[in-house]
């Protein structure tokens, strides 16, 4: 009896030990699962910042040799990769419309360097696809091959095309701005590169400080230069922003907004660009416009009415306004590709990415609802065929005054 209670003592003492070893074995394959686990997600998350870094950030990345060649000589001849026309300012490999460009329909955005595509040779086959005219748009700012076909349709930019045939000043420039007067129309006759003091064609609207951070979501806030201000949208002549039209005159230091990751080559009510604005807003990009064209910038309803299309203004919520964008009096509609609204500066600061409502009352027409700055396939960079396409019998997929007007395609006239 004595041996069998000693034996059932070990016994039971063995069973307890090696409980316990498996026990501690059991958690802490549990603890190295967990550790692998964490170790796990924190590389997911890693992946994930990059790869959102990368579509996020518009400032430039890669080779330093796909934008700059030290003195535009390769093996005594120069590359066939270059412009033609070189040594070029900032030891670049071209110009502004050569790295921006592309000799087919299809390219919207360079494969190499990632620059976004101002210039097809052909019409483009990407972007904004206007079905009732039977035409794309490409990416958001238009494509200057339509200016090519029609002086109308567009920016005249050296580098692309002639002078305009028909202008020879911008359309309500203000009468207290004479630098762009003279004949020069973005670039023409007397420009910077010429050492007047002048802009010279892209640089007339865009300071492209290509290296400066923008990882936004919302950049361009900020009255610094060199800064990162939307799509470089404040031209700095190389010495800080532009001391009259720019600050003198409209107070205007530089757009904000948040960039597109691919400048719209696809696109949809929560995949597009987002525009701040506000009458007399610093940042407004509409303002910007305003700096050729001021005498078209009208924010406030004089005692006499409207004598040019409101911008900057909320969309009002109430008469046919109401139903504007689909909203049917709710007071929220779905962001149109068509038409673009900009939204109060202090509404966009607090975004982190494309919003698919617009607040009726709020959010407001601007510039950008109506035109293309670059050059659209319509008569006055118009977004869709207002000369054929807008009448009393228009839906508003046809025509995009009637996406606020909600009511004109009902008259009977």
């Amino acid at each position: 009896m004595i041996v069998n209670k000693h034996f059932k003592f070990l016994f039971f003492k063995f069973l307890d030990k090696n409980k316990k070893i498996f026990i501690n074995k059991i958690r802490r394959e549990k603890e190295e699962v967990n550790k692998m686990r964490v170790i796990f997600n924190i590389f997911l998350i890693f992946i994930f910042v990059l790869i959102n870094k990368g579509l996020v950030l518009a400032k430039v990345s890669g080779e330093c040799s796909n934008c700059h060649t030290m003195h535009y000589s390769q093996n005594a001849t120069t590359s066939s990769k270059w412009g033609s026309e070189g040594p070029y300012q900032w030891l670049t490999i071209n110009d502004c419309v050569g790295c921006h460009s592309a000799g087919d329909s299809s390219t919207g955005i360079d494969p190499v360097t990632g620059a976004p595509i101002v210039y097809n040779t052909a019409a483009p086959s990407y972007g904004f696809y206007y079905a009732a005219g039977g035409k794309y748009e490409g990416l958001a700012g238009g494509n200057f091959y339509y200016v090519t076909t029609d002086d109308t349709h567009g920016h005249n930019i050296p580098g692309i095309t002639d002078q305009d045939s028909i202008l020879d000043t911008a359309p309500g420039l203000s009468s207290g701005c004479s630098c762009h007067s003279s004949g020069m129309s973005l670039g023409f006759g007397s420009g910077h590169a010429g050492g007047s003091g002048g802009c010279d064609g892209c640089d007339c609207c865009h300071d492209a400080a290509h290296h400066v951070d923008d990882s936004g979501p919302v950049v361009g806030n900020t009255t610094g230069w060199p800064a990162a201000y939307y799509r470089f949208l404040s031209p700095g002549y190389d010495s800080g922003p532009h001391p009259y039209t720019m600050i003198t005159s409209t107070g205007f230091y530089g757009a904000e907004g948040i960039e597109d990751s691919d400048w719209e080559k696809t696109y949809d009510s929560t995949d597009h660009n987002e525009y701040a604005g506000g009458g007399n807003y610093t940042h407004s990009i509409s303002l910007f416009c305003a700096v050729c064209h001021g005498d078209f910038y009208e924010y406030e309803k004089s005692s006499g009415g409207w004598y040019h299309h409101p911008t900057d203004y909320a969309i009002p919520d109430k008469g046919e306004y109401a139903d504007a964008f689909g909203a049917n009096g709710t007071g929220t509609g779905t962001w149109d590709p068509m038409v673009p609204v900009a939204r109060p500066h202090s509404n966009l600061e607090g975004m982190t990415g494309p919003d698919q409502n617009v607040d009726i009352g709020t959010d407001m027409v601007q510039c950008l609802s109506c035109h293309r700055p670059h050059a659209s396939p319509y008569a006055d960079m118009l977004r869709w065929d207002y000369e054929n396409k807008c009448t009393t019998n228009s839906t508003d997929d046809e025509c995009g005054c009637i996406v606020c007007h909600t009511k004109k395609s009902k008259l009977s006239l």
